[in-house]
């Protein structure tokens, strides 16, 4: 018998009980294929039987919705009807499957619907036999996967924006449980998938930070998004970047908030050139400020210059007092060209003239003498003999003029500060030169500070400083062809060494830091 038409066996019993072993077999038969029939009718996926030809004997409920042939419209026709026509090869594999008693699982193919839509379906295909247990047949089981493949497709869609995006995308639970990491992540903060999926997010954020984790989580939990919320966050080499978050809650398809999703940019770039271009405006302000001062500042300055010149024809004039006279002089001479020249608004026509070092410093110490004895501060000279340089007088002065006001602040009461120059040489390139060092023994430079010693308006004399004195050094050394760096330390020994070089020839300028 084929199983297309089943016979029942009589009972070899028709006079017994109403046990279950006196139930006649057709009657048990029956009541089962009633059952299957009713499972087959109710079921989602399409159930079709065919012979070994290809042609449909059977054609269930969801056939009819999923492919919009009608049983009878169907039954008594071929297969290949359904299948598209650079497909048809499918069916002779699958018909070459069957007689050869194999089962087909969850084959993803696409079918032709009656309106010629098509659609994407899993197969799974059966053999068929009779009661000898010959194939005569095939039994499909047909999936409608087109929502889900379009569904896949998008989320494959999605993936690969999110692995190809430049910022980092990562998920998270509602324990702060990294539970997603895409290559921007990776290239931002250095760890690998593999190192940071399953540990907390607090792994990248500094220990004074912390805290911003639990009002996030907060805000999260409430489902409240974080919009553009700038901060810091930790690379694996322990260096720190500025990002720019955007958090948003994750929720599983009943709406519950599960976890959330972080988009964080790395703004370090723009922050640098943020700060560069407020630093730019507030140059330009002192520009014209600077341009100001040095309008009102000249006729005073012109006036006591005029004054100097006069008191120093009086004949009766000591030699000391005389001196005095010289070098206030020569200081007015240098505060007007300060005024001018340090913010760029005077070009300096001047030559450079021969100096020798130990009076150039001399001439330094002298204007800050009762500095010293008001705060009872020992400088101690350390000058070797005979160096000299050619260069600008007033640039020289004001520089080190600028080290020596430093060592003074940072010195404080009953300090000491330390005044070297020597011959030397540059340490990279090995350049013959002259070293000139201040020294102090107080409290240091942290280390937080140090790399922004020579940024404009940056100052440690919060009350005095203005942030322009190591800036303005720096850019006159520059100019020079030399080069400043400092080394500063606040455990003890503690203090801080200023130290520039002059060189003889020209060479590239830098500025180094030393912890």
């Amino acid at each position: 018998m084929s199983t297309f038409g089943l016979g029942a066996p009589k009972s070899s019993n028709p006079g017994a009980g109403s046990s279950k072993s006196d139930v006649p077999k057709s009657v048990t038969t029956e009541d089962a294929r009633t059952k299957l029939a009713a499972i087959v009718e109710s079921s989602d996926d399409a159930i079709v039987s065919k012979d070994l030809n290809g042609v449909v004997r059977s054609w269930n409920t969801a056939a009819e919705r999923i492919f919009g042939y009608r049983a009878d419209e169907i039954v008594g026709r071929s297969i290949t009807l359904l299948i598209p026509p650079e497909l048809q090869d499918d069916e002779l594999m699958i018909l070459s499957k069957i007689r050869a008693g194999e089962r087909i699982e969850h084959f993803q193919t696409v079918r032709v619907r009656k309106d010629g839509t098509r659609i994407d379906v899993s197969l799974t295909v059966s053999p068929i036999k009779d009661e000898q247990g010959r194939i005569v047949g095939a039994a499909k089981i047909a999936r409608d996967i087109t929502q889900q493949k379009k569904i896949d497709e998008a989320a494959q869609r999605l993936a690969a924006i999110v692995e190809s995006s430049d910022d980092a995308i990562v998920s998270k639970n509602l324990n702060g449980i990294i539970t997603s990491w895409n290559q921007g992540a990776e290239r931002i903060f250095g760890y690998t998938a593999d190192e940071i999926i399953g540990q907390p997010i607090t792994r990248i954020i500094p220990p004074e930070l912390q805290e911003e984790e639990l009002h996030i989580i907060a805000s999260i939990k409430a489902g409240k998004r974080i919009d553009h919320f700038q901060t810091e966050r930790l690379k694996k080499n322990g260096e720190r970047v500025n990002i720019s978050l955007t958090i948003s809650p994750v929720r599983d398809r009943d709406g519950k908030i599960i976890g959330a999703a972080k988009i964080a940019r790395d703004i370090t770039q723009h922050k640098k050139l943020e700060a560069a271009l407020h630093t730019s405006e507030k140059l330009a302000s002192v520009g014209r400020l600077a341009a100001t001062v040095a309008h009102e500042i000249n006729n005073p300055l012109e006036a006591v210059t005029n004054y100097i010149y006069l008191a120093k024809q009086q004949p009766e004039l000591s030699e000391k007092v005389r001196r005095y006279l010289e070098s206030a002089d020569r200081e007015l001479s240098r505060v007007s060209h300060i005024a001018q020249q340090t913010l760029g608004f005077y070009r300096d026509n001047s030559r450079p003239v021969p100096l020798v070092i130990a009076e150039v410093i001399d001439d330094v110490l002298a204007i800050y003498e009762r500095k010293f004895v008001y705060k009872d501060v020992l400088v101690r000279r350390e000058i070797e003999p005979g160096l000299s340089a050619c260069t600008l007088q007033g640039e020289l002065k004001q520089i080190l003029s600028n080290l020596v006001s430093n060592a003074i602040d940072a010195s404080g009461d009953s300090g000491k500060i330390i005044v070297r120059a020597r011959a030397s040489h540059d340490y990279r390139s090995r350049r013959p030169g002259i070293r000139i060092t201040v020294a102090d023994n107080r409290v240091g430079i942290s280390p937080a500070d140090r790399d922004k010693i020579f940024t404009p308006f940056f100052s440690t004399k919060k009350e005095v400083g203005t942030g322009l004195g190591l800036w303005i050094t720096k850019d006159l050394l520059e100019k020079k062809d030399g080069s400043i760096h400092f080394r500063s330390r606040q455990s003890a020994p503690s203090g801080t060494v200023t130290s520039l070089f002059l060189p003889m020839a020209v060479s590239n300028t830098r500025t180094e830091v030393a912890a």
